[in-house]
């Protein structure tokens, strides 16, 4: 092996994966499309509630399945990505983890999740006076939909925020009553 081949493999290592981080950063931030063609008939990705105060999420879609971890939080918003025959539903937290829920266990969704300091507007408009300063994971009740932005409330506080500002925010035009 020459000299030249020696510090060719370095190179050519490095452009690959300068290309492959690259090329994971533009899928990530490629709109995804709807699929429509799902047991459910309903959109995959969608978002949904967690019904339950507890929430088993498995390793696989049946009960025969382990259980990964136990969500404990009624109305916490999750990421349908999937769906099987039987009624289950593969979902994702605002961590990015995955695991199987069963369709019973999920509910339209009723909340999205705040993931860091929100502003709240009295209007839809980026320079409407606040309304209100929520912190970093609290659950808020969306009332309506304007746009991108989405009218919340949460103790008594009411106001607008950018539906991107929140988790949950992004996947609201799909029908009610879905899980």
């Amino acid at each position: 092996m020459s000299r030249n081949d020696m510090t060719a493999r370095p190179v050519l290592f490095l452009a690959c994966a300068l290309y492959l981080t690259v090329s994971s950063f533009a899928a990530q931030a490629a709109p995804v499309k709807p699929r429509l063609d799902t047991p459910s008939g309903y959109p995959v990705p969608r978002f949904v509630s967690l019904k339950g105060e507890r929430t088993n999420c498995r390793t696989g879609p049946s009960f025969s399945h382990p259980v990964r971890f136990v969500f404990q939080r009624a109305g916490a918003p999750v990421l349908v990505i999937a769906e099987s025959v039987d009624n289950w539903r593969k979902i994702r937290d605002p961590a990015g983890d995955e695991c199987w829920a069963h369709r019973t266990t999920l509910k339209a969704q009723t909340r999205v999740l705040t993931l860091h300091r929100t502003m709240l507007r009295t209007k839809p408009a980026p320079n409407a006076p606040s309304a209100a300063e929520i912190g970093s994971g609290v659950l808020m009740k969306l009332e309506k939909k304007r746009s991108d932005w989405l009218e919340v409330s949460v103790d008594g506080r009411r106001g607008w925020t950018r539906a991107s500002e929140v988790w949950g925010g992004d996947a609201l035009d799909a029908p009610a009553g879905r899980n």
